[in-house]
């Protein structure tokens, strides 16, 4: 953020993406390219939205709202492509939209939201996209499948619950009723009250 000579705050947006440039020079090959351009278009999103604040600031006869609406139907139709499945192979996988698709898809629904005034109400059930298809996801597959081989107890190639629960409570992630005993083990409890039956008995 700064400051210009006549005291009027700038701010600065730019966006991260360094994929951009790699995926450019294959678009310049013929290449086929997917880009999430999310990144790019939040930033361009707050430096337009800035930027129609200022001026409105020096001249009320240009005011920042239809910039404003303009950017805000822009956020929603990107975030709803992305929410309907419809987004980039980074974020979708295989199956994602090449960068051309995914414009056309963001176009189509800006208009409508711009044109025609139509809120779009999201599905109930969004899509939420894999992990696995994200450029920092890094699980060890091999150490994955020796901790699943540890707990299936009956080699089926299943975890039922009694194995789940073991399991997260091993691990220190099993929910706890009792929210202040996260750091115990379910399994602890379950052998109280085995305990305190055979007592009983």
């Amino acid at each position: 953020m700064l400051i210009d000579y006549w005291g009027v705050f700038l701010i600065e947006f730019e966006a991260s993406h360094g994929t951009v440039s790699d995926l450019w020079h294959s678009h310049l090959k013929g290449e086929e390219t997917s880009m999430n351009p999310l990144g790019l278009v939040e930033a361009l999103i707050g430096a337009m939205n800035h930027s129609a604040l200022l001026t409105q600031q020096r001249d009320p006869s240009q005011p920042a709202e239809p910039i404003l609406n303009f950017t805000k139907n822009l956020k929603s139709a990107i975030h709803n492509t992305f929410r309907y499945g419809q987004g980039t192979r980074d974020m979708c996988g295989p199956d994602g939209l090449t960068t051309e698709v995914f414009i056309d898809k963001v176009a189509w629904r800006l208009g409508r939201y711009v044109f025609a005034h139509e809120e779009e109400i999201c599905p109930k059930e969004t899509l939420r996209p894999k992990l696995k298809y994200r450029s920092n996801y890094d699980v060890d597959r091999t150490a994955l499948q020796n901790l699943f081989n540890e707990f299936d107890k009956n080699k089926n190639g299943t975890l039922n619950i009694d194995e789940l629960e073991e399991m997260l409570a091993t691990l220190g992630i099993a929910p706890m009723k009792d929210p202040a005993k996260r750091g115990s083990a379910s399994s602890d409890n379950k052998d109280a009250t085995l305990t305190n039956n055979n007592n009983n008995n």
